[in-house]
């Protein structure tokens, strides 16, 4: 088993094999990856370069795709942009897969709010 690249002072709380959904550019895209919860940040071992730290993450939705299939989606701030009407852009990260009901109480245990 690899080593998990933990900063000082960094515990894990929580890893698990999900699908990360990529919705980039109106396509439909799963990736399989580990994601990984800590106390400062959640990121997944693949190429993706999804790193959240934890200050920068607004919450999570938990719901269903297809009917069948649970998902967690976990969301971003908000941060200002010159593209747009509004202004505003937010990055939102879509995952499934077996664990997820933990992901979500991974989330909820470091403090990240279910909206």
């Amino acid at each position: 088993m690899a080593k998990i690249p933990l900063n000082p002072g960094e515990s894990l709380i929580g890893q698990g094999l999900v699908s990360y959904r990529d919705l980039e550019k109106h396509t439909f895209q799963c990736w399989k990856t580990t994601i990984y919860v800590t106390n400062q940040r959640v990121f997944l071992d693949t190429y993706t370069g999804i790193e959240l730290k934890l200050s920068k993450i607004r919450g999570f939705t938990f719901g269903k795709i297809l009917l069948f299939f649970p998902s967690v989606t976990i969301y971003g701030q908000a941060e200002k942009t010159i593209i747009g009407e509004h202004g505003l852009a937010e990055d939102a990260y879509t995952f499934t897969g077996f664990p997820i009901k933990k992901l979500k109480g991974w989330l909820q245990q470091v403090g990240i709010q279910e909206l």
